[in-house]
C-alpha cells in the first residue's frame, strides 16, 4: 500500500508540474491583461516624440514601431508592459529638398510695354525699387493733362497700384507779337518799343506806338489775358508850336 501511495503521489507531482509549465508557456504567448494596447503604444511615442506613427505591430512580446519625424523614418522597439523603450534606431536619412528654382525677373522693357497697354500716354520716368526684398517698378505716365502714378510688380508684372491726377497747367503769357497785335487795334500807327513790366504781382505789357499825325500812346495790355487797362498820350505837337 505504502508502494503504491508513492507512486500515485509521483504522478499527481508530474500532473502538476506539467500543468504548470503549460500554464507559464501560455502566459508567455499570450498578451498580459495589463499589456499597453497598440493605442496607447502609439499616443505614447507620438507623445514623447513629437512625430507621426506610420506601423505598429506585434512581434516576439515587443512593439516594433515605425515612425516619422522631419523626413526621417525610424524604428522603435518597446516593452508593451511597461512602456520602456528598448531601441531607438534611424532607419532612413533625411531626403533633402531641391533648391528653389532662381525667381526670373521681368525686364524693365516688358514692365513699360505693362504700364503702356495699361494707360495711355508716354512714361516720363520709371525706377527699379527693392521693396521688402519683393522688387517692384513705379512710373510716371503723362498724357495731356493728365499724370499716373503706377506700380507694377517687378517679378509676376501686377499692377499693384495706379493713381491718376489731373494736371494744372499755369497760365501762358502774351507774346510780343500778340501784345503788339492787341495795341495796335486800339491804336492804328506804328510800334515803337514794348516793354514787359510786373508790379504788384500784376504783369503787363507796355506797348508804344507812333501814329501817322506823330502823336505816341502807350497801350497797357494784361499780360495773360490780353485786356487793354490803360492808353496814355503823350502829344508832341504842342512842343513844336511853342
Amino acid at each position: 500500500m505504502k508502494k503504491i501511495s508513492w507512486f500515485w503521489v509521483t504522478i499527481c507531482l508530474l500532473i502538476a508540474v506539467s500543468i504548470l509549465i503549460i500554464c507559464l508557456q501560455f502566459g508567455k504567448l499570450s498578451p498580459a491583461a495589463d499589456m499597453l494596447t497598440k493605442q496607447e503604444a502609439e499616443k505614447l511615442i507620438q507623445n514623447r516624440y513629437q512625430g507621426t506613427v506610420s506601423q505598429i505591430k506585434l512581434t516576439a512580446q515587443q512593439y516594433h514601431i515605425e515612425m516619422q519625424k522631419q523626413d526621417k523614418l525610424y524604428l522603435i522597439k518597446m516593452d508593451p508592459a511597461s512602456g520602456k523603450v528598448l531601441s531607438f534606431t534611424l532607419t532612413s536619412p533625411a531626403t533633402e529638398k531641391p533648391a528653389p528654382e532662381p525667381v526670373k525677373e521681368l525686364s524693365e522693357s516688358e514692365i513699360k510695354t505693362i504700364i503702356l497697354s495699361a494707360v495711355k500716354g508716354s512714361i516720363a520716368s520709371i525706377e527699379r525699387i527693392e521693396n521688402n526684398q519683393a522688387p517692384i517698378y513705379k512710373a510716371v505716365v503723362t498724357e495731356a493733362d493728365k499724370q499716373t502714378n503706377i506700380t507694377v510688380d517687378a517679378i509676376s508684372g501686377k499692377i499693384l497700384s495706379s493713381n491718376t491726377a489731373v494736371i494744372n497747367e499755369p497760365p501762358k503769357t502774351l507774346t510780343e507779337q500778340e501784345a503788339g497785335n492787341i495795341a495796335l487795334k486800339q491804336i492804328p500807327g506804328t510800334i515803337d518799343d514794348i516793354l514787359l513790366e510786373t508790379k504788384h504781382e500784376q504783369t503787363y505789357f507796355l506797348v508804344e506806338i507812333e501814329t501817322q499825325d506823330d502823336r505816341e500812346a502807350i497801350v497797357q495790355i494784361h499780360a495773360i489775358t490780353g485786356q487793354v487797362l490803360s492808353i496814355t498820350w503823350d502829344d508832341h505837337g504842342d512842343n513844336n508850336d511853342d
